[in-house]
């Protein structure tokens, strides 16, 4: 679930074929954020740090975790041709309901219950002191301490005979920082997290606020038109990588999973990756019966739409930001 009302992406629109994304000379894994960084992160709306968590027991823990929640064993960890014929049609509503939505080859392990909640996804990785000290770098103090992540999202190998397909789209969440957490390594062309670079500028201004979910009323068509174009225009870009891997991202960015081709490549493997969403802790939240959370929207989601929230203009999609707007 994307929290995204907007309509399909038209038939006529076509979805270009992803590059893999190669790092600039400045990439590391520091807890810093350099003039280069910055103003890399502005343009294109997303930053790579390699390495930034070494955290390999609480890696293999949500590992096992997502295993321990595989309904009926209907894949085995153990045998990986179950895992190219994803049970789709055996997937209940109950199994939604209570490990995630199975998609399109991808298993969003989360919950309205306890998924998410667990230590050693807010403790082991959501609230790190890395992360949180990286994370305030971008939004300012205080951050808000994570109560959740979103889950674990694992994106199955393709079949050789099934056609892959990227699913662009745009959260409807209400964070001020995105964060997606390599849990274990990604080889190229194995399902790697997927931006459309820069889009974030070209859907910020039909958004009800800078920082929080919503659309301008009637917006809508503009909205779709502009992402249309993007989707039709921009080249996306897939992100390999190891274990520790943090892709930092601006939330109104066009994105979907990786098209996992790790089956046809000769050697199957899982896509593991936890978003984890940021806030500030100094503002006044409040919870929207229409945009959440609710039933539909962001209960797998630690952020909430707030009373000082800046109404979005063109020129204004930095304000609130810790960094130079210039």
């Amino acid at each position: 679930m994307s929290n995204d009302p907007s309509k399909k992406i038209p038939d006529d629109v076509v979805i270009r074929d992803s590059e893999v994304f190669v790092d600039p000379d400045f990439t590391n894994g520091d807890p810093t954020l350099s003039d280069a960084e910055i103003a890399f992160f502005k343009e294109n709306g997303f930053l790579i740090k390699r390495g930034f968590l070494n955290e390999g027991e609480t890696f293999n823990r949500i590992i096992d975790y997502v295993w321990d929640q595989m309904p009926r064993e209907l894949v085995k960890r153990d045998d990986p041709q179950t895992w190219l014929t994803v049970p789709h049609e055996q997937w209940t509503e109950e199994d939604a309901a209570t490990v995630g939505q199975l998609t399109r080859g991808g298993w969003k392990v989360r919950s309205n219950g306890g998924i998410g909640t667990e230590s050693f996804f807010t403790d082991g990785l959501a609230n790190h002191p890395r992360m949180r000290k990286l994370v305030s770098l971008f939004i300012g103090e205080p951050v808000r301490p994570a109560r959740r992540v979103r889950g674990v999202y694992v994106q199955f190998p393709k079949a050789p005979d099934v056609e892959g397909r990227l699913g662009p789209h745009a959260d409807g969440t209400a964070g001020h920082l995105a964060a997606m957490v390599l849990v274990a390594d990604v080889p190229p062309r194995c399902g790697g997290f997927t931006i459309w670079p820069g889009s974030h500028h070209l859907l910020h201004p039909y958004s009800l606020s800078v920082i929080g979910n919503g659309r301008k009323p009637g917006s809508e068509d503009a909205y779709e038109q502009a992402r249309d174009a993007a989707i039709r225009d921009i080249t996306p870009l897939e992100f390999p990588g190891k274990a520790g891997d943090v892709v930092l991202w601006h939330p109104r960015m066009i994105h979907s999973p990786g098209i996992n081709l790790s089956a046809e490549l000769g050697h199957p493997v899982m896509r593991y990756i936890v978003p984890c969403d940021y806030q500030r802790d100094d503002i006044t939240i409040f919870d929207d019966p229409e945009r959440g959370p609710n039933s539909e929207r962001q209960w797998w989601v630690d952020t909430r739409n707030y009373h000082e929230a800046v109404p979005a203009t063109p020129d204004n999609i930095w304000d609130g930001w810790a960094f130079d707007k210039g």
